[in-house]
């Protein structure tokens, strides 16, 4: 295809342009230390702006970093001006990362490129040709000496990485900024960089991944250049990351997909971290790939544990082909009912078979084998660890056995961890014990219209109980208008005091604001503009009530998570007794909240309402503010950071399990997480969420994957430009800056979650072999 160059001199007049801007010294060596008297001066100023920058970087103060700390000859302090700035975001950070963007170091680079790329919104164009212009001068540099190169690495000493931390790239932070810009050159610039050296090509790859999940579509050409890199040549070997792109996109032209078909195939048969990408691109590539995927499935030994769950998950996409491959997968590797192989249970593999069941779309020709598995005997005196595994088969199985049936015998009797008493009957009326069982039966009642006796059973699971069931039949709400009563259960989740059920609520309430009126048949819909005569919908006064409180309650405040999803059921109903409340938020230090509530407050005002400025206001043409968001506070744990890699231990279900918390990018998150291990905050805690070949997920306090300690603030991100590998530790979360207490072990690279999470460190052990419901029964720290 014909490329797209960039002009010469619009390059040329970007870059002067940029040097113009930034008052930056010209490159050359650090200051003279010949005076004994100065460099103790200049030492204790820089640690000095150091800790002030991360002062601003946490309060979300961008002002508060100046253009003389971009001017710095201390690179650790341009670095640490930058990454603030990169944090921040948003308008007022916008000026500082394009001077950052124009330093020499390509650390700073590299965080100014990251910033833009997160800060680019109406400014799309703008941001990508100065990404480009910055690529290209970093392309025309001569490569430094090894001499210097020693040189600088002595003089970043100060604001450098610890020993361990991930190393930052600029080129490939340029390459993703670009692609997450999405403007109109994104595309074509990412080409033309796939038919570089192979570090650029594959940066370009992971770009045009960005790309793909922004846009949902590439243009045809991009995928056949993607294809030939994946392919290779005489010349070059295969670039299997660039088969990544197609496996973010939900559908590809015919055109292409007998070669992904071919392509992908080939690049089954080398190992690398990459495969997975291949997998996952054979999942686009129409049926006739179910046969190769079912090879994967099915090769224990040969592919990953990763991959093989992988695999399950494309075949699920692949229609009859693939829901045949699943069953017969499912027959293969089922284990069987001998005590001693049951054992084998608590490892990786358990997690692919899982996922076969889960990707199941009804029992079909696995009917017998599903019934071998939900009639699976646990062994005698099992271990918890072991209970939970053959639970998890039992109703993985009884669900797809049970249709519609939520009354199935084998469905009510399938969680093996909380038998019924002796002597007792599974008992269709009332809640079954056990969260796995509780949230099998809670799937199962929602197949069908919920009235009559499966209303009484949803509303015995939805009141009471398991609290993950319960969540789980909270959000039937919104896709059950027939459930009568809805009111009432929704304002006792309200009222609750697990902040995972009340946000529960509140999301159906935001997306389905008439569930809070009266009951069906009987509630008052909301009127429209057009009908002047007919009555308006009449909120539930217990429901209005419990979400006034919720907005008053002492510490909802801290957990942006929470407080979120109730300002959004606020104005889904309009509430006009919370405007006071709301205006409030939009003084908010947190960004997601000012935003929810200008919504909020724009619905009860009638008119688009813009809160960034920290004061409610009518948006103005642009709908940026005149004057800086509003600044928070400085966390505690920004007093006493830990200052060295802590080596945290575990003793888990699956055996004892480490990680190393590194508080070179992350400090006061990796300050968070080592005291609260050293609390004995994790001793007891569940692990809530495992997705088999992708993450394990802990901390949360009510083992439901919301909410944090208490009396602990929510964290802001410290996310940075670093690739998410296997193994490697993240910190959770549910929207920026919503943080606190939940961390993340990857099971296998994840390009998609590069710098949208913050790394805190490195991960060993099987940690993929937990499942979910397994205990952290104790956590030790090593520093």
């Amino acid at each position: 295809m014909p490329r797209r160059r960039s002009s010469p001199l619009l390059v040329l007049a970007l870059l002067l342009s940029l040097s113009a801007c930034t008052g930056q010294p010209a490159p050359g060596p650090a200051p003279d230390a010949g005076s004994s008297a100065a460099a103790p001066a200049a030492s204790a100023g820089a640690a000095g702006r150091l800790d002030a920058l991360l002062a601003a970087e946490q309060r979300r103060a961008a002002l508060e970093v100046s253009p003389a700390d971009q001017q710095s000859r201390d690179v650790g302090v341009r670095r640490a001006a930058a990454r603030a700035l990169a944090r921040i975001g948003g308008d007022a950070a916008w000026p500082g990362l394009a001077r950052a963007l124009a330093d020499e170091d390509d650390e700073v680079v590299a965080w100014a490129a990251y910033g833009l790329g997160f800060s680019c919104k109406e400014r799309e164009v703008e941001a990508v040709s100065a990404l480009v212009a910055r690529a290209l001068a970093r392309d025309a540099r001569p490569s430094p000496a090894g001499a210097a190169s020693a040189a600088a690495s002595a003089a970043a000493s100060s604001g450098g990485a610890a020993a361990g931390a991930p190393p930052l790239d600029a080129g490939g932070a340029l390459a993703r900024a670009i692609g997450r810009c999405g403007a109109e050159a994104s595309e074509p610039t990412l080409v033309a960089w796939l038919d570089g050296p192979r570090e650029r090509a594959i940066h370009a790859a992971y770009a045009l991944g960005d790309l793909a999940a922004i846009k949902l579509k590439l243009r045809e050409e991009t995928l056949v250049a993607l294809l030939n890199l994946a392919s290779g040549s005489a010349a070059s070997p295969p670039v299997p990351e660039a088969l990544y792109p197609i496996g973010r996109l939900e559908h590809v032209p015919l055109t292409v997909i007998p070669r992904i078909r071919d392509v992908a195939t080939a690049r089954l048969a080398e190992a690398s971290d990459a495969r997975l990408f291949a997998v996952r691109a054979l999942g686009r590539a129409g049926e006739a790939a179910a046969s190769e995927l079912a090879r994967v499935l099915s090769a224990k030994g040969v592919f990953t544990a990763s991959e093989r769950a992988e695999a399950a998950r494309a075949l699920k996409r692949l229609g009859p082909p693939g829901q045949r491959a699943l069953a017969d997968a499912v027959a293969a590797l089922a284990p069987s009912a001998d005590p001693i192989a049951l054992t084998g249970l608590v490892s990786e593999d358990f997690g692919v078979l899982l996922t076969a069941l889960d990707a199941l779309g009804s029992a079909g020709a696995a009917r017998k084998a599903l019934r071998d598995l939900a009639a699976l005997p646990p062994p005698p005196s099992a271990p918890a660890a072991i209970l939970r595994r053959v639970a998890w088969l039992r109703c993985g199985a009884a669900r797809l056995l049970a249709g519609g049936d939520y009354r199935d015998p084998l469905l009510l009797g399938c969680d093996v961890t909380a038998p019924a008493e002796p002597g007792s009957k599974p008992d269709a009326g009332a809640p079954v014990r056990g969260s796995i069982g509780a949230r099998a039966v809670v799937e199962v009642i929602g197949r069908d219209a919920i009235t009559g006796a499966r209303l009484a059973a949803f509303r015995a699971y939805a009141a009471s109980g398991d609290l993950r069931a319960r969540e789980a039949a909270i959000e039937l709400i919104a896709a059950h208008e027939e459930i009568a009563g809805a009111p009432d259960l929704l304002a006792k989740a309200l009222a609750a005091e697990e902040p995972g059920l009340v946000a529960a609520a509140a999301e159906v309430i935001a997306r389905q604001p008439q569930r809070a009126s009266e009951a069906p048949g009987k509630r008052k819909r909301r009127k429209r503009s057009d009908e002047k005569d007919a009555p308006a919908a009449v909120t539930s006064p217990a429901i209005e009530a419990a979400l006034l409180a919720i907005l008053d309650r002492p510490g909802a405040r801290d957990d942006p998570e929470l407080i979120g999803a109730v300002v959004d059921a606020v104005g889904a109903l309009a509430l006009k007794p919370a405007e006071a409340r709301l205006e409030q938020l939009c003084r908010s230090s947190h960004p997601t909240t000012r935003a929810r509530a200008g919504t909020a407050l724009g619905v009860l005002r009638g008119r688009k309402i813009a809160c960034d400025a920290g004061l409610p206001g009518d948006a103005g043409a642009a709908g940026r503010p005149a004057v800086a968001p509003p600044v928070g506070e400085v966390p505690a744990e920004a007093s006493a950071l830990v200052r060295a890699p802590a080596v945290l231990i575990f003793d888990t279900d699956a055996g004892e399990l480490t990680m190393t918390l590194d508080p070179a990018l992350a400090p006061v998150a990796v300050t968070r997480f080592v005291d609260l291990a050293r609390s004995g905050y994790y001793d007891g805690k569940l692990v809530h969420r495992v997705v088999p070949g992708f993450v394990t997920q802990f901390g949360a306090p009510f083992g439901d994957g919301a909410g944090g300690p208490p009396g602990r603030p929510a964290l802001r991100c410290e996310t940075s430009p670093v690739a998410f590998e296997p193994l490697r530790v993240g910190v959770a979360l549910a929207g920026r800056d919503t943080g606190s207490s939940q961390l993340f072990v990857m099971h296998a690279r994840a390009p998609h979650l590069d710098g949208q999470y913050a790394a805190v460190g490195v991960a060993a052990g099987p940690w993929a072999a937990l499942a979910d419901g397994d205990v952290i029964r104790s956590v030790k720290v090593q520093n």
